[in-house]
């Protein structure tokens, strides 16, 4: 393939024009999860990631360009390549000091800064690809559009692929670590394969060595010890197809908690010495559920989380739960660490989905989905309130778990998801936990309880043991009813900002978790 052109040399071309394209797009998907951990999968965590990939490709077009009529080598290309290859190589070697340092500049601005420094320069690499592979492959002057199209579609191709290939199999399947390094082996691999079938210089194939010796070096989970004694370990961190799934272990002395962890949002905790969940919600949607339906026969929850919640429901009260969530890796996680009962029905689909689906009437249904950076839209609509009530018995409820914000300025999604539901149920009751109204402004734990006219609480209903801390709060929650003015939106499938509207509560939501926990952890 040097400067006398061949068959086998354009062929060369083409796989390398399909191979970089797939790797593109590898690329940009991962971005998500290499800084969706500490900063999230919001909005201005994607507009980050898109900017940067469009911006870094629009510079190697430009660059790469110019450089191909400078220097009209395969030499120079399957160069460039191979450093594309080695900047993807360093990204999980640099990623946790990187993000520790753009953290401190916030979680817009963060986001943004790390994306520039670990995926612009890959990316940059990958984008002077194409106009040096159409330079080389030319020869025909008068087919130049021709040309173009058809090395433009093998690379689109090869970026479909990609695609497929990182959210259907690679993402749950390798991890995100290591897709970056067999990203890195293949960029690699295809330079020093040039150097080796047309320039007979096998000795390149060496470079391939490094990131083949990444991907077999085990890594290990870390582990903390605090100034104050608290050991913290990692017990799991796992790339799922819905986010990263962590579990971790605080010890101190005989004390023992453990945190399930969502794209480290925290999902359910529980005290392992004792079993009982130190997630105060857990115990407000349970007393909510005993004292609007104290005769509760059956119940349905959308969102597992850590399955605290439908065990107390059937091991505590009888009450038989069936379980919808949309993640296996959650489901296996709970099982293992949390001592999710595997008896309980469970379906691993999406929750609409379902309602949609089934024809069983359950006396509760609870929504506890929505401990995430960005609210699920299509659950809360007046659509999906619709199908919920379908599927509720004769004066059954719906208990909603969610997270919102204490300030003025944020009460916008509340008001519009109670106006929502009003939309639907006659009646929608609002209960605040007991901090709502004397702390600093922060996120809480928002509960509401929607039915049919006239439903009300029965009254104190005897419950199964609640944490201590919590007892005196717990008690107390059914005088904090509050009241809720109708929002200014009905939420529905056509018309749903709710993402846009609390995009500045979930952020302060994250930050404040983000800050709080331990940096090893986060970043990992």
């Amino acid at each position: 393939m040097p400067e006398n052109k061949t068959a086998s040399g354009d062929r060369y071309l083409v796989l390398t024009t399909f191979i970089c394209g797939a790797i593109i797009m590898v690329v940009e998907l991962l971005g998500s999860r290499v800084i969706g951990p500490p900063f999230g999968v919001s909005l201005f965590v994607w507009t980050s990631l898109i900017t940067v990939t469009l911006v870094s490709l629009a510079l190697g077009y430009w660059i790469g360009g110019r450089v191909s009529d400078i220097k009209n080598s395969p030499a120079a290309l399957f160069t460039i390549i191979l450093a594309s290859g080695i900047c993807l190589l360093f990204i999980p070697l640099i990623k946790g000091a990187i993000i520790e340092q753009t953290l401190k500049l916030g979680l817009r601005a963060g986001s943004l800064a790390s994306s520039v420094i670990l995926f612009g320069p890959p990316l940059f690499f990958l984008g002077m690809v194409a106009p040096y592979t159409v330079k080389l492959y030319m020869t025909d002057t008068e087919k130049v559009g021709k040309t173009v199209g058809w090395l433009y579609a093998i690379s689109t191709c090869g970026s479909f692929l990609g695609t497929v290939l990182t959210g259907f199999l690679l993402i749950p399947n390798l991890g995100v670590n290591n897709i970056i390094y067999l990203s890195s082996l293949i960029l690699i691999a295809i330079s020093a394969g040039y150097w080796l079938i047309f320039s007979k210089k096998p000795y390149f194939m060496l470079i391939a060595l490094l990131p083949i010796g990444l991907l077999l070096v085990p890594k290990e989970l870390p582990s903390i010890v605090r100034p104050d004694g608290t050991e913290v370990k990692m017990l799991i961190n796992q790339d799922s197809a819905y986010g990263q799934i962590k579990v971790v272990d605080y010890q101190y002395g005989g004390n023992h908690l453990r945190e399930f962890l969502l794209e480290n949002m925290i999902q359910g905790a529980i005290d392992v010495n004792t079993g009982m969940s130190i997630s105060k919600y857990t115990y407000y949607m349970e007393k909510l559920a005993l004292s609007y339906r104290p005769y509760a026969k059956k119940a349905l929850i959308i969102g597992l989380g850590s399955g605290i919640i439908p065990n107390r429901l059937l091991h505590e009260y009888g009450i038989q739960t069936d379980v919808v969530e949309i993640n296996q890796g959650v489901v296996d996680a709970a099982r293992k660490y949390f001592n999710y009962d595997p008896a309980i029905p469970t379906y691993v689909e999406d929750g609409r989905y379902f309602l949609k689906s089934v024809n069983t009437r359950y006396d509760i249904i609870m929504l506890d989905a929505f401990a995430g950076d960005t609210p699920p839209s299509h659950l809360i609509s007046l659509e999906a309130f619709q199908f919920i009530k379908k599927r509720l018995a004769q004066d059954g409820i719906l208990l909603i778990n969610f997270v919102g914000s204490n300030m003025e300025e944020d009460k916008l999604v509340p008001s519009s998801l109670y106006r929502t539901l009003k939309e639907v149920f006659p009646s929608v009751d609002v209960y605040l936990p007991g901090d709502y109204q004397t702390s600093k402004p922060g996120i809480y734990n928002i509960s509401i309880v929607a039915g049919g006219a006239g439903v009300a609480p029965a009254g104190e209903t005897a419950m199964a043991p609640v944490y201590n801390d919590f007892r005196e709060d717990v008690s107390g929650l059914l005088t904090r009813k509050a009241f809720y003015e109708k929002g200014p939106l009905v939420f529905t499938d056509d018309f749903n900002p709710i993402d846009f509207h609390d995009l500045k509560a979930r952020e302060r939501f994250r930050y404040n978790i983000i800050s709080s926990s331990d940096r090893g952890i986060v970043i990992d």
